[in-house]
Formats: C-alpha cells, sequence, structure tokens
C-alpha cells in the first residue's frame, strides 16, 4: 500500500509592493529562524541525543546464536542467512553462520540458540516445509526450544527480517512460550481445468532425458507463473512416436493435462507450446520473457506439426543461446540430446574445396568419375566419424566458374540448365550412400548458375535441394508478379515443386553491404515465409547478419519475427504485428510506440521500389523523404529513450541506424568517428566482409564508406 502527503504551495502573484513583499520575507526568515534556535537549545538541555526510530533491546550479556542453512541452499535462502545476522549484530548479538552438513552416518547435533533458515537437514525443519506446502503458506515461524523459518524463495527475505524483530523481543523480554507466525500465499492466477480451479499442479514425466528437461522447465515456470508444485491438477509430459517428429499434441481431461511429443524435440515444443498458448508465456530473447497475466484456462485440445522440417537462424543475438534456439523451435544448432538434440549437417555449405579438393575459388568437373569417387569416399568417411549426421552438403563452391568441358556442356545443354551436370553427380552419391545410410539426405544447392530446375533429371528421394533467393527484391513479395526479378524466382520454385519432394530454402533478409542503416523489409517477411510453405518448402534458413555478435538495427526484431514464422508461416497479419508489438514493448520499454512508427514509415515508403540485400539506404527510400521526417524520427526516438527505463541500452543501440542515416543526411566528421568507435566497443560489424569499414572518409557519406 502507498501512502502519500499532501503539500500545499503558496503562489504569489503579480500585484504587490515589491519592497514591501521583501520586508515581510526578511521578518519571516528571522521569525523562523528563532524558533528552530529556540527548539534546538530544548532538545539539548540533557546533553546530545539521538532521535531514532530504532526500538531499544535489553540482550543479555554475551548471547549468542547459529544461524544454520541448508548445504545446497538456494542464492534467496543464502543471502536472507546473511541478512538475518546483519539484523542480530545490529541489536549486540554474536552471530554465527553455518550450513547443515554433516559426514554420511554421523549424528545430527543441534548448536545452542539455533535458528534456521530454509530447508534443512533438521526433521522439525523438513516437516516445516511440508506444512508450507499443503497451506499454500509464503512462510512459516516457529519461536520456542529451536527457531524455525520455513519460506518459499519470493518471501523468504521478508520472513527473516519479520522474524529478527520478533526474535529480539522475545530475548529482550525473556519470553519462552512456543509462538507460530504465517502467512498464507495469495495467488493471483489459477488453473481453470474441466470446471475445477487448481492452484498446484503435479508434473509427472517419462524417464527419458528430453522428457525429464521438459518437466522441468514446465515446473519451473509453473512455480514463476505462481501455480505451485503439489497435489491438484496433474501434467503428464512424454514422448509418443506414433506423433510427428517435432510435432505435439495437448489434451485435458478429467483434472489431468498430457503433452505429448512426437520425439525428444516434439516433447519440449509441447511444453513451451503449453506455456506460450495457454499461459501467455512469451520467450522473446534470451534473457528477455514475459509470464502472461490472468487465469489459465485449459478448455480445448491442441495439436501442432511444424511445416518446416528444418528451421535455421543465425542471428547471434538469439542463436548464441542454446536456450532461446529450443524455446523459439530452432532445430539446426548445436543442442545437446538431453535437449532433443538437432539436425546435424555434415559440411554445410560450399562444400567443393573439401569434398573434391578444387580451391575455393573454382569448381570441379562433375562429369569426370574420379572426381565422382573422390566425393563418394570423402561423404562415407565423413558419415563413419560422426553417426550424428542426417543432412551431407554436396554443393558447389560460392563462384560461377562452373565446368566447360564437353561432357558437361552437352548435359547442361540437354537439361537446358546448368543443374543439370551437378544434380546427375548429386544424384550419384545419393544412390551410393542409400542403402548404408537410409535415414541420410544429400543437400544440393540451386544457386545462381544452377538454380533453374533441369529438364530431365529429378532429384532422388534422399536429395534435398536448397533454393536460393539471392537475386530476388526483397521489398516486393516473391509472388509479386509485377516485380521481374521475383516473377522468375517464383517460376523457378514451381519448377523444382514439381520434380522434388524435399525443397528447403536459402533466404536473405538484410543488407550485407551495410549492416547498419535501417533495411525496411518487415513488410515482406510473412507473405514470403507463407509463399515458400505453400510452395512445398520443407526447411528454412533466412541468412541475417550471421557474423556481427550485436546489431545497431533491428536485427533482435527480425530474429525473433522470423523464429515465429519459421514455426508457423500461415499465420495472418494480424497475428504477425501483434508479435511485433509485443516484441517492441518487451525490447525498448514504454517508449516503443515512436519506434513502431518509425518501422511503418520506413516500411510503407520501401514498398513498392526495388530493394536487393546490397542497396545503399538512398536507393530504396530517397533522401528527400528521409530529411523531411528527421525531426520527426528524432522525437520518436528521443521519447523511446525517455521511457526506456532499464531497457534504455538496446533503445540506444538501435537507434544507430538513424544515426547512421542522419550522417548521411548531414556529414560531420567528429559525429561520424564517435558513431565508428560505438561501433566498435558495441561489437557491430559495418557490413558482411570486415567489422569496420576500411576505406572512408570522416567527412563523407557513411554511404561512401567501403
Amino acid at each position: 500500500m502507498h501512502y502519500g502527503k499532501a503539500l500545499s504551495a503558496v503562489s504569489l502573484h503579480g500585484g504587490y509592493d515589491c519592497s514591501i513583499m521583501k520586508k515581510r520575507l526578511t521578518l519571516l526568515a528571522i521569525i523562523t529562524f528563532l524558533i528552530v534556535f529556540a527548539a534546538a537549545c530544548t532538545s539539548n538541555e540533557g546533553g546530545d541525543e539521538t532521535v531514532t526510530d530504532e526500538p531499544e533491546y535489553d540482550i543479555p550479556e554475551g548471547f549468542s546464536c547459529t544461524i544454520v542453512r541448508g548445504d545446497t541452499s538456494t542464492q534467496a535462502v543464502t543471502d536472507a542467512a546473511v541478512e538475518l545476522r546483519r539484523i542480530l549484530i545490529g541489536a549486540g548479538i554474536d552471530v554465527t553462520i553455518t550450513t547443515d552438513w554433516v559426514k554420511r552416518g554421523e549424528k545430527i547435533v543441534k548448536f545452542d540458540n539455533e535458528i534456521t533458515v530454509g530447508k534443512t537437514n533438521r526433521p522439525e525443519s523438513e516437516s516445516l516445509y511440508a506444512r508450507l506446502t499443503e497451506a499454500m503458506d509464503d512462510y512459516l515461524i516457529t519461536f520456542g526450544n529451536s527457531d524455525y523459518i520455513a519460506a518459499t524463495d519470493e518471501s523468504v527475505m521478508e520472513a527473516v527480517r519479520l522474524f529478527g524483530g520478533e526474535y529480539l523481543r522475545r530475548i529482550s523480554d525473556g519470553a519462552t512460550e512456543d509462538k507460530e507466525m504465517e502467512r498464507k500465499h495469495v495467488f493471483e492466477r489459477k488453473l481453470l481445468l474441466g470446471g475445477s480451479e487448481y492452484f498446484t499442479a503435479t508434473v509427472e514425466t517419462g524417464t527419458s532425458a528430453p522428457e525429464n528437461y521438459a518437466g522441468d522447465e514446465l515446473r519451473k515456470y509453473l512455480k514463476d507463473i505462481g501455480i505451485w508444485d503439489g497435489d491438484g491438477a496433474r501434467i503428464t509430459v512424454s514422448v509418443d512416436k506414433s506423433l510427428s517428429r517435432d510435432g505435439y499434441e495437448i489434451k485435458a481431461d478429467d483434472g489431468v493435462i498430457s503433452i505429448r511429443g512426437g520425439n525428444g524435440r516434439g516433447v519440449i515444443y509441447g511444453v513451451y507450446g503449453f506455456l506460450e498458448r495457454y499461459c501467455g508465456v512469451r520467450f522473446f530473447m534470451p534473457g528477455i520473457e514475459s509470464l502472461g497475466e490472468g487465469d489459465i484456462a485449459v478448455t480445448e485440445d491442441y495439436s501442432f506439426t511444424p511445416i518446416f522440417e528444418m528451421r535455421q537462424s543465425d542471428w547471434q543475438c538469439g542463436n548464441s543461446s542454446v536456450d532461446w534456439c529450443l524455446k523459439r523451435g530452432v532445430n539446426q544448432r548445436e543442442i545437446p540430446d538431453s535437449m532433443g538434440g538437432h539436425i546435424k549437417y555434415g559440411g554445410f555449405v560450399h562444400t567443393m574445396t573439401s569434398l573434391a579438393g578444387v580451391p575455393g575459388d573454382e569448381q570441379p568437373c562433375f562429369s569426370d568419375p574420379e572426381v565422382l569417387e573422390t566425393v563418394i569416399g570423402n561423404v562415407r568417411a565423413m558419415l563413419q566419424a560422426d553417426p550424428n549426421i542426417t543432412i551431407v552438403s554436396v554443393s558447389q563452391n560460392d563462384n560461377q566458374n562452373y565446368c566447360r568441358c564437353e561432357k558437361c556442356a552437352a548435359i547442361d545443354k540437354e537439361e537446358g540448365s546448368h543443374m543439370g551436370s551437378l544434380l546427375r553427380f548429386v544424384n550419384a552419391v545419393a544412390e551410393d550412400i542409400e542403402k548404408d545410410y537410409p535415414d541420410v539426405i544429400i543437400d544440393t544447392l540451386a544457386y545462381q548458375h544452377t538454380r533453374k530446375a533441369p529438364k530431365i533429371t529429378k532429384p532422388r528421394d534422399n536429395v534435398c535441394i536448397r533454393l536460393c533467393s539471392i537475386e530476388c527484391c526483397f521489398s516486393h513479395p516473391l509472388d509479386d508478379p509485377d516485380c521481374s526479378v521475383n516473377r522468375d524466382f517464383a517460376s523457378d520454385i514451381k519448377a523444382w515443386g514439381e520434380i522434388c519432394d524435399r525443397i528447403y530454402v536459402w533466404d536473405y533478409v538484410t543488407c550485407f553491404s551495410y549492416y547498419v542503416p535501417t533495411f525496411p523489409n518487415f513488410g515482406v517477411l510473412r507473405q514470403n515465409m507463407r509463399f515458400f510453405a505453400e510452395h512445398g518448402v520443407k526447411g528454412m534458413y533466412p541468412e541475417g547478419n550471421y557474423n556481427s555478435p550485436k546489431s545497431g538495427e533491428f536485427g533482435e526484431l527480425r530474429c525473433y519475427l522470423l523464429s515465429k514464422l519459421m514455426w508457423d508461416p500461415m499465420m495472418s497479419e494480424e497475428e504477425y504485428y501483434g508479435h511485433m508489438d509485443e516484441f517492441l514493448k518487451a525490447y525498448y520499454g514504454e517508449g516503443w510506440q515512436g519506434i513502431r512508427k518509425y518501422i511503418d514509415w520506413t516500411t510503407e515508403h520501401a514498398a513498392g521500389r526495388d530493394m536487393n540485400i546490397w542497396n545503399p539506404p538512398f536507393s530504396t527510400i530517397p533522401y528527400a523523404d528521409y530529411l523531411s521526417m528527421e525531426e520527426t524520427f528524432d522525437g520518436y526516438w528521443d521519447e523511446a529513450e525517455r521511457l526506456a527505463g532499464d531497457r534504455l541500452d538496446d533503445v540506444k543501440r538501435s537507434r544507430l541506424q538513424w544515426r547512421c542515416i542522419k550522417l548521411m543526411l548531414h556529414p560531420d566528421t567528429a559525429l561520424a568517428k564517435d558513431f565508428l568507435t560505438e561501433l566498435t566497443e558495441r561489437g557491430i560489424y559495418w557490413c558482411e566482409w570486415h567489422p569496420e569499414p576500411e576505406s572512408f572518409f570522416l567527412d563523407e557519406s557513411p554511404a561512401q564508406w567501403r
């Protein structure tokens, strides 16, 4: 409860004679001084005394006590024990803190004047905690022959402070009677299931490591939400291999909630799906989550199978955290088997250097049987060395120096695409290994000169085509028939879909020449992801600024939204922008609305113009358009900073994109120097090829920096 003091204010307005007013104020000051002086003299008649609200206690001379906490107590309990010692020492008591540890088989011997804080090996302490859980209390405190404090981590600090005051009064008064103090827990949320209300729940799991991990995560979040562990609702968490891989099912019946997943990842996804769908939990970025609010009503069953079997993220803000990847359904990153494991590539891309032994700026001859034999041997060696590999990349190097020998040229002409010779080669590798490794997929790129599907050859069943959108426009949706480059790509993906059942897409979602200035592609992310899903794509890799430790633009927002879209590419526009708003508020604080307006303006002004992944900012949104909004955008970012609270640093970091554009509008040597220094200090890369510009003049526009 908050109490306020009413203050009266006197305002002096015109109409008075100034000299009279000055005399009155001087007289008032003299009178005030005399009153204060007289009061001070009166208070000191008995000598120097300090007025204090602290009570005085009559503690027996030499009185001491021992505070005991559990040997494995939580940090909250440890901190509370230290606080209790501070309180008691302040009153003149000699206090020792120790733990309850004893050697195996050794008898537990209590200390004189022992006080236990938290759960210990004392039977009375264990009994008190059982009562705490059963009665659903925040704390239970007992005074008597021995003194015990049982409390939840959230209330243990308050409990020891309450205990300390009462303990000192009892010692001072010589009280010896037994006494208890307790506080009932006020549950702000409850679980509604089958017409019943529950404040506690028991989570039961299978025996595998992923099932146990899923159960532990559910218990942890339910506790944070306010649903205690104990008899009440039952929640079972288990793997059911009859369900699809990575899919899950949630059912509720007669006081029991069942969460089942098709594999280790699926059961963990089921727990996170339950928390998101029913409890309102959100996993925005590592360390930035929200628990939702209101009662948890499980009134309908729910099942989910992700459309994309492979989901990859490379924004370091999220991808560097295994925990975040698992919560957001990213499965092509290193995730331990105990947490469900991951899809593992053998060589990720451009593997002809390692498999065929050719330099990175060349391509091998795909019609040469010796090259084929070498590649097959290296693929087999890779699989024998690591049985966890499920996809092997047999893909062209990153150049267009394709083989022009007579055999390759004839194949490519016959197939109507340079993919002809590559795909026949990849099919031969896939055929060789399929009997010995029936669950392994051979992956190859349809990239630049190999993007077009061949006329004759079809990929084998164990071959994956990874189609790359590198030439596309990213201000028009990919299915926009009025955009010529996107129209060609849409034609290619449709052609591949007619001959291949496993298409993955390597998409591009940032500007690789300019990582920092605003890249206004938020208007097409949802439409493009839906387009991929509607055309049979089974795996997604939206490549962002993968090598920059931090983003000076909207990398975190894009990372989050893309993870949501890979999980549910068919979401509506309303859902998409709902996810955006939730993130902006959590990540930037109460001033997020201005940042949303900035995003909306840049998105709208980029729409309908061509924008590839190398364009400088003014090629998409003209200089004059930005200049006309300069004062408005300054206001948006100023307001965001003013209202950011503890999110201020992230607002300032994301504001770097606008600072960069302002330097393009008004080059300034001093501001440019400060800007580059901050990029370096924050670990923000300038572009894909180097962390900071290597050729630049500070008095030039950053658009000229290279």
